[in-house]
């Protein structure tokens, strides 16, 4: 059990029917959101750091959006759902454009492979917690 799924359990507000998936976004986003800084770091380590000037750009947007994010789901305290699903959507699309970028650098940049995996993880699992959450009200969710 890690860390974040052991403290959601002893909130008193835990979500009850979608715990697996908003644990595992959590988790995703905060890994996403060290992975992009790391990636961004590597790019401007790298000698020809000028062709990587928008893989920076989207490592740094995701980053923040996941960061976002992932401090947006772990707060449990009667949430706004429609800003739960907004906030969801756009880290999966920050997530989706970074691995995109990344993409495109893999093949010389094993840091933008590395980067390139976890983004499309972390999509993965916002997708997830969008498709699990219950509709209806904020007190409805649980």
């Amino acid at each position: 059990m890690t860390a974040m799924s052991e403290l959601l359990k002893t909130h008193p507000q835990k979500p009850t029917h979608h715990f697996d998936e908003i644990t595992a976004c959590i988790e995703a986003c905060f890994e996403c959101e060290q992975v992009c800084v790391g990636c961004a770091d590597a790019c401007l380590a790298e000698q020809r750091v000028a062709e990587l000037r928008e893989c920076i750009r989207y490592n740094l947007d995701c980053a923040d959006l996941c960061a976002a994010t992932g401090r947006l789901i772990a707060r449990q305290a009667r949430p706004d759902p429609s800003l739960w699903r907004t906030t969801l959507e756009a880290c999966a699309q920050a997530c989706r454009s970074c691995a995109a970028e990344c993409a495109k650098h893999q093949d010389r940049h094993e840091h933008c492979r590395v980067c390139r995996e976890v983004c499309e993880r972390c999509e993965q699992a916002c997708t997830r917690a969008l498709q699990a959450m219950p509709t209806g009200s904020a007190e409805s969710r649980h």
